[in-house]
């Protein structure tokens, strides 16, 4: 029988390691990860003119890969449900369980979900094929006379895998009206910032249909990259920090509101300010005028407030959240417009994750398809002018490579690499204890 551990909002999960191997467990792998792509793969395969340096640069990251995907699960016992993802066994015993409408609800969902992923693979083939890192020859196969047979094939295997294995069912129901909730506060607040920078024209061209499409493949590489990284360093940080004393766990309900106020002043006093000036350094004092900054602290103030509420209901909660969300945003490096949005789409889903009611990778994916097909839609092209995100990102893609460039990542580094040392030591957050049976 696997041994229980009570994570930081007092649940109790399957784990077979210490408080301390989880929490050192991520942030080492996180330091391995900045290493590799920053001071070794930038410093000396970019900036060196090292194409071979580039090229090995990239089986670390593989290893770092398996040891997420299949060795870290199984060495801490984690459960499907502990990572969000479907579970074919439980599903099917479910199916055998359930009787009468009930069983009817659940088989037609899992075959609407499978039949919808098929018929938009086969209609959509290049694409699919150029999504799933097919042959170049294979965007084609649609287009041949037998070639709708490897297509077919390759379209069922998927969406029987999707709708069986990758989909969570047990607690879809509360997970999507959260993932629902999430994605339309989303995309009214970057819709009103494009909106309030370019005026009604942002809208004049939007291809409803398109934005779908994109949204779906969005779902999917939203569902691969928060599998890496949500799914991952979420479960090992919530494992990682024991809950907080019920004395610590809160502010009280009397000061709450002084705490909003100031988490909305201190964004909008510091991250406005800070991104103003990035924008007024790449594109000249003409094209970030002050009304510009006042439109930033406008925008920053509701970002500041929120966090400081939900800092308010569960600190630690947040703090591991945000910590588990930087990481997410990190990772993006040079294009620091994208850190900024993943870093706080990465707290929102690791706060998300963190509940048992919540954890479902697919709703977490679905959130990632709506927020990253409309941030692209509004701010990836030419069109959004100063406030362009670039979705390019890492050592690979840094457009003008300089020195310079490593500062940052090399401070972050360090923070990586002092947090490690903190928290290895730091008992009153972490625990000494192990897990128990």
């Amino acid at each position: 029988m696997t041994p229980s551990i009570i994570n930081t909002i007092g649940e109790l999960e399957p784990e077979r390691c210490s408080r301390r191997a989880n929490v050192i467990e991520a942030l080492g792998v996180t330091t391995a990860l900045f290493v590799i792509m920053w001071p070794f793969c930038y410093g000396w395969g970019v900036l060196g003119d090292n194409a071979a340096v580039r090229q090995v640069a990239q089986w670390p990251l593989v290893a770092l890969f398996v040891w997420v995907v299949f060795v870290s699960p199984r060495l801490h016992g984690d459960t499907a449900e502990s990572l969000g993802v479907g579970n074919p066994r439980e599903l099917w015993r479910t199916i055998r369980e359930r009787r009468g409408f009930r069983r009817v609800r659940l088989v037609g969902a899992v075959v609407t979900i499978a039949c919808v992923i098929f018929l938009l693979t086969v209609a959509n083939w290049p694409e699919s094929a150029r999504m799933l890192r097919l042959p170049v020859a294979a965007r084609q196969w649609i287009l041949a006379p037998h070639g709708w047979v490897p297509v077919c094939a390759i379209a069922g295997a998927l969406s029987v895998f999707v709708a069986t294995c990758a989909i969570r069912y047990d607690n879809y129901a509360p997970a999507f009206r959260a993932a629902l909730c999430v994605s339309a506060g989303l995309f009214v607040f970057a819709g009103a910032g494009a909106m309030l920078h370019r005026g009604p024209a942002v809208f004049a061209n939007f291809d409803a249909a398109r934005w779908g499409l994109d949204a779906i493949a969005y779902m999917f590489w939203g569902y691969a990259q928060q599998f890496l990284f949500t799914s991952y360093f979420a479960t090992r940080l919530r494992k990682g920090f024991a809950p907080a004393p019920a004395a610590e766990k809160s502010v009280p309900l009397a000061l709450r509101p002084r705490f909003v106020a100031i988490g909305g002043l201190l964004t909008a006093t510091t991250i406005a300010p800070a991104f103003w000036l990035a924008v007024r350094n790449l594109y000249g004092a003409n094209h970030a005028p002050l009304a510009m900054l006042a439109w930033f602290a406008v925008f920053a103030f509701p970002i500041g407030a929120l966090w400081a509420h939900f800092y308010c209901r569960d600190r630690r909660r947040m703090l591991v959240a945000t910590l588990a969300g930087s990481i997410f945003g990190l990772i993006h490096i040079d294009s620091y417009g994208l850190v900024l949005v993943t870093t706080g789409l990465g707290t929102i889903l690791a706060w998300l994750f963190m509940d048992a009611r919540y954890r479902n990778l697919s709703a977490l994916g679905f959130i990632h398809g709506v927020l990253g097909s409309t941030f692209g839609k509004l701010f990836k092209g030419a069109g959004a002018g100063t406030l362009r995100v670039d979705y390019r990102v890492g050592p690979w893609n840094v457009e003008e490579p300089t020195f310079a460039v490593l500062v940052i990542p090399t401070l972050c580094l360090c923070g990586f690499l002092a947090l490690t040392m903190y928290f290895s030591r730091r008992e009153a957050w972490v625990g000494s204890e192990a897990a128990t049976p």
